[in-house]
């Protein structure tokens, strides 16, 4: 080799050397964000900070929140844009206060993932059919201003524990014509209604037409969790990373919460993993710090 291209060669090994570092920092940068873009976080989980749904053992709010502040505060706590309202937490659906909410999402460069709509006594199995169009009615309503909102989609609860399988496919092929006509999409978690038969939920997706949103904390903590994910995951368009309880470390103690997404991917679910907790335990702890539990327990186990 003649030492003008040892030279040569040398000095392009040693610059390539010097740059990868800093090449590979900015490959292991971009791979968080990607994974990051798939993670969304709904208000369920700061709920202890909103009026609506203080807790009774909580004599004073800490840090109140309202649906107006959340856009900006997951931005700028937790690096999330993609966001799920409770409809626990909206103080009016009056156009004046939707179109405050609207521009606080936009303001934030933020994306309202879906909308939960519980809060509302509907019964969309009701073999009552006064009932079950009641409930058509109403959800209707819920539609129209998730859709003004922005909403991608609005989960729905398909019916009541003893409901009617057929009623709830009936029920929500309509609701389900009517959200596209509002570019909304429906799913369905199982919410502790007749879905909670992971043969029924899957049933009524197929044939209504709408999809799953596999709840992780829903299901009974034991050797029934897995199995019964396997069934509505192939079916899902969100899912419901939600976590339950935790000890004074901020250590997650219900659940394999890893193996529920592990199995996802697994299943090749490629779509959002929604942030959230509940437990019918009161639990005074730092809920910034369970957030922060969840997101890196999915960062972890999601490929970008």
């Amino acid at each position: 080799m003649k030492r003008r291209d040892f030279i040569f060669n040398t000095t392009r090994l040693a610059v390539a050397a010097s740059l990868a570092p800093a090449i590979l920092t900015r490959a292991s940068a971009r791979e968080a964000q990607d994974k990051l873009n798939r993670i969304a976080m709904g208000t369920l989980i700061f709920r202890y900070q909103f009026k609506q749904t203080k807790p009774r053992e909580m004599p004073v709010i800490k840090n109140e929140l309202t649906l107006l502040d959340v856009p900006e505060f997951y931005r700028d706590k937790f690096g999330i844009r993609k966001i799920e309202f409770w409809n626990e937490h909206f103080e009016s659906l009056e156009p004046d206060y939707l179109a405050k909410l609207k521009g606080k999402i936009k303001a934030a460069g933020s994306q309202l993932v879906d909308v939960q709509i519980d809060r509302i006594s509907y019964d969309l199995a009701s073999e009552n059919e006064e009932t079950r169009l009641k409930s058509i009615k109403d959800v209707k309503q819920w539609m129209d201003a998730v859709s003004f909102l922005g909403s991608e989609c609005i989960r729905v609860n398909p019916g009541r524990p003893r409901g009617s399988v057929d009623k709830s496919i009936e029920s929500l092929k309509e609701l389900n014509a009517y959200a596209r006509n509002k570019n909304l999409i429906i799913i369905t978690a199982n919410h502790f209604g007749l879905e909670m038969d992971p043969d029924k939920h899957v049933r009524i997706a197929k044939e209504a037409g709408v999809h799953t949103e596999p709840d992780f904390g829903n299901y009974p903590h034991d050797a029934t969790l897995l199995p019964k994910l396997e069934k509505i995951v192939p079916y899902a368009f969100i899912v419901s990373a939600k976590v339950d309880e935790f000890n004074s470390n901020i250590e997650h103690i219900s659940y394999d919460f890893d193996s529920c997404v592990r199995l996802c991917e697994k299943l090749g679910f490629r779509g959002d993993y929604m942030v959230a907790q509940w437990s019918a335990k009161f639990q005074d702890i730092d809920y910034d710090k369970v957030a922060n539990w969840v997101i890196s327990h999915i960062k972890e186990n999601i490929s970008a």
